[in-house]
């Protein structure tokens, strides 16, 4: 019950103001979680030093606490997104959002048999969600079931204002195989593995757990595999960068098309790893339960739920 009431502040304190001051007090809320949430700031910088080690990038602690601080300050503002914009309309997308290649969607589609879309917990992925619904892309999204059946409706509304239908991980295997076969969107993050398998992949130059979900649901389909993500500019308007389509009747094998789903996500968060919000370690040898925010978009090994 008390999360429930946090999360209606939230929601209130994000959608009263204007959103510029929404904006800043979120900066506020962030900054104290980032000093006081001693295990996810710890998880951060563990995760944030790997990613600039892939980049071949040399930080000094002072830079990679500065880094993590602007995650947690960049997910402050991601919470007042997800609270104050429901269905977007033509026009606020023409105003928010930069929308890049859009095409490969479309050349996934023109298949026939729908796209598994993929992307991480980067930027604003329930926006970038929002935006493709908004024109007109049926998208199926599975969700992580929350704890009591309040809290879980309570995120499940503003999801489906958004547009999109939203499927509890639990039923959600035909439901998506049968979106798929409708020549739809399947929605998933593919960057954090809730299945427990200690399943590994190459990822940022280290063996990480990442889902197998999306790349047993494409070889079992044929649906092709389009990564996208939505990424905040410092005018805190947004770019969608979609990448081009992984068939999997050319790369063959189950693993080939999760190495390639690794190595768009690379490139996605190499692009602003302070947008990545990853609160628990990935480079842990070891699958992991709730996200922070307690909101999080299922990412699981959806096979484990057939």
């Amino acid at each position: 019950m008390l999360r429930y009431l946090a999360y209606k502040l939230a929601k209130w304190l994000s959608k009263t103001p204007p959103r510029h001051f929404a904006y800043w007090l979120s900066l506020r809320i962030a900054d104290a979680y980032f000093f006081l949430d001693r295990r996810g700031r710890n998880a951060v910088t563990a995760n944030l030093r790997q990613v600039f080690l892939f980049k071949n990038q040399s930080v000094s602690e002072r830079a990679l606490s500065l880094a993590t601080r602007r995650a947690f300050q960049n997910f402050g503002k991601y919470l007042v997104d997800f609270f104050r914009f429901s269905r977007l309309s033509e026009q606020d997308i023409r105003r928010l959002v930069d929308i890049q290649n859009l095409d490969y969607v479309d050349q996934g589609l023109a298949k026939g048999k729908g796209v598994v879309l993929v992307t991480g917990h980067l930027g604003n992925w329930e926006l970038g969600g929002a935006v493709l619904a908004g024109m007109g892309y049926p998208i199926s999204a599975v969700a992580l079931r929350q704890p009591s059946a309040k809290l879980n409706e309570f995120f499940q509304r503003h999801r489906r204002e958004r547009g999109m239908k939203i499927i509890s991980l639990g039923n959600a295997v035909g439901s998506l195989i049968r979106a798929l076969r409708n020549n739809e969107l399947v929605a998933l993050l593919a960057d954090r593995d809730y299945s427990l398998r200690n399943d590994f992949v190459p990822f940022c130059g280290a063996e990480a757990c990442l889902p197998r979900g999306p790349a047993w649901m494409s070889i079992k389909t044929g649906a092709p595999v389009v990564a996208g993500f939505m990424l905040r500019r410092p005018d805190d308007t947004f770019v969608l960068q979609m990448y081009p389509p992984i068939d999997p009747e050319s790369e063959m094998t189950e693993a080939n098309v999760r190495k390639r789903i690794a190595e768009v996500l690379e490139k996605g968060i190499c692009g602003d790893p302070s947008q990545w919000f990853m609160f628990e370690k990935v480079w842990d040898g070891r699958s992991y339960g709730h996200s922070f925010s307690g909101s999080s978009t299922n990412a699981a090994d959806l096979k484990d739920s057939q």
